[in-house]
């Protein structure tokens, strides 16, 4: 199979790294040229790499922020054809599909999908297709889903090291995302934005470092990602809000009993999620 992956920062370099580790012929572009000459120098992607080959590609991984999978889908829906499937790697999807859908002809494939798995870095030194192994894939059918589609993309998840897929709609992926990815973001960067103790980087342990190792965030990216979710975030958001203020009014009551018994139904729920 012959995969072609725009975008060289962390997550397409991964893909390239993984998928070249496996035996693809992997070509690719950034726009970047500096980036674009150490893949190649790294043997990410081929040296003969050009969007010229995008014809000739069997998968067409779109692997920028979600607005400039848009906007390349826009410039180069052109040199696609029925015989090959697009694909992206967006962090929210109804808006993403919906527009990406709207350019393409109704004969292209187009299924999109999301790797659960990244760093607090960034860019193509950042790589590692390690980041994959164990980690979740999230199949996101569209209206220009073809019947191999999905067949295609659980074979590049199993050889990327990906443990569970999963198949859902653009907007059930946007409401699971805005519970498990941007809201624990949000939760991170609150946390550290609301520390005010100057010694406080001296009295940190593990957990305070787990909490918070994705405050280190791409603030473009976020930003971008947050808005285009925002009505699922802003619900996720309240839910939280509302179960902080049980937790903060069992304290306050010295309701002890209240209170082992609201740590123990999360220490259980989170434990359902080891044996997974």
């Amino acid at each position: 199979m012959n995969i072609f992956i725009v975008g060289l920062g962390l997550m397409g370099s991964s893909y390239a790294e993984g998928l070249v580790k496996k035996g693809y012929q992997v070509y690719g572009y950034d726009h970047d040229q500096d980036v674009f000459q150490r893949a190649i120098k790294y043997g990410l992607i081929d040296e003969k790499s050009s969007l010229k080959n995008l014809n000739e590609m069997d998968l067409i991984v779109l692997a920028l922020y979600p607005e400039d999978n848009i906007e390349f889908v826009k410039k180069y829906h052109h040199m696609f054809h029925e015989n090959q499937l697009i694909t992206d790697i967006s962090g929210t999807k109804v808006d993403v599909v919906k527009a990406i859908e709207n350019i393409l002809s109704d004969k292209i494939a187009y299924t999109s999908h999301h790797p659960m798995a990244g760093k607090e870095t960034k860019g193509i030194e950042s790589r590692d297709h390690r980041i994959f192994k164990g980690a979740n894939f999230l199949i996101v059918k569209t209206n220009r889903t073809k019947p191999n589609d999905e067949l295609i993309l659980k074979k590049i998840a199993s050889d990327l090291g990906f443990k569970h897929t999963l198949t859902v709609s653009p907007k059930e992926h946007d409401e699971l995302i805005a519970f498990t990815s941007q809201l624990t973001h949000i939760l991170a960067v609150g946390l550290v934005n609301s520390d005010s103790h100057e010694h406080t980087k001296f009295a940190t342990g593990d957990s305070y470092r787990d909490l918070t190792r994705i405050a280190k965030i791409n603030e473009t990216l976020w930003s971008e990602l947050f808005l285009e979710n925002k009505k699922a975030l802003i619900e996720r958001i309240q839910a939280f809000e509302k179960s902080l203020d049980i937790l903060k009014d069992l304290i306050i009551n010295d309701d002890k009993e209240g209170l082992k018994k609201a740590l123990k139904k999360a220490k259980e729920k989170r434990e359902s999620f080891d044996v997974y």
